[in-house]
């Protein structure tokens, strides 16, 4: 018996988002008219969510699992084509920011734990602002941020192209921006419970907004 193949988003993030005055268009991973979301919608910015693992295929390594989807990834890459190209902020959360990694040439560390001795799945640990325009637009160095990702990206598995901006105590890496494109990606949840409201209320605003690591790129008309 064939499965019907299914995209899920949790309800938390229409709920999450919408307390920011966003309005959230889900796109179907299966879809060959990407181009046409953006040419009928007047879409502002993307985020790419969290889910499933990366293909590993993708940076040359065997899979431990087959918790992937070939058919999200492509989406995933054609979207960052597309903010690439339209000069859009793209904002990637957990696995999001790890596919930003993966599409700019870097790799994954498939089992975090192993590799750092650090359990990151449904726990709260402390991260260092290690970029000096992030600490001096958060107001912080420290923060507490949720964590549920098994992959991982570390020092050297971080994409030539990516700079970290919030490193964990066990070395890896959860927060990146692109120095040239308004993207970049955060490893934790806001969505979730479990880390700094305010601080992740600063982050999403300066997404929105265009601030911080967003600000470069087509400016948007003021309503």
């Amino acid at each position: 018996e064939k499965r019907e193949g299914r995209d899920a988003l949790e309800t938390t993030y229409a709920k999450y988002y919408e307390n920011f005055g966003v309005v959230l268009v889900p796109i179907p991973n299966r879809s060959t008219k990407l181009d046409e979301y953006f040419n009928k919608i007047p879409i502002e910015s993307v985020i790419l969510s969290s889910g499933n693992d990366v293909n590993p295929m993708l940076y040359g390594k065997k899979p431990q699992n087959e918790d992937f989807s070939e058919e999200r990834d492509n989406t995933e890459k054609k979207l960052i084509q597309i903010v690439i190209k339209k000069k859009l902020p793209l904002l990637g959360i957990c696995r999001g920011m790890q596919f930003i990694n993966v599409y700019f040439g870097g790799s994954l560390v498939q089992d975090i734990k192993t590799k750092t001795g650090a359990n990151h799945v449904a726990v709260q640990h402390s991260v260092d602002v290690v970029d000096k325009k992030a600490a001096d637009f958060l107001g912080k160095k420290k923060l507490i941020v949720n964590s549920y990702h098994n992959q991982g990206i570390t020092k050297t598995t971080l994409s030539n192209k990516l700079k970290p901006f919030a490193v964990s105590d066990d070395g890896s890496i959860e927060g990146v921006y692109h120095p040239k494109y308004p993207i970049a990606g955060i490893m934790w949840h806001p969505e979730r419970d479990g880390c700094d409201k305010e601080i992740n209320k600063k982050i999403i605003h300066a997404f929105i907004e265009r601030k911080l690591y967003w600000e470069k790129g087509v400016k948007l008309s003021k309503p």
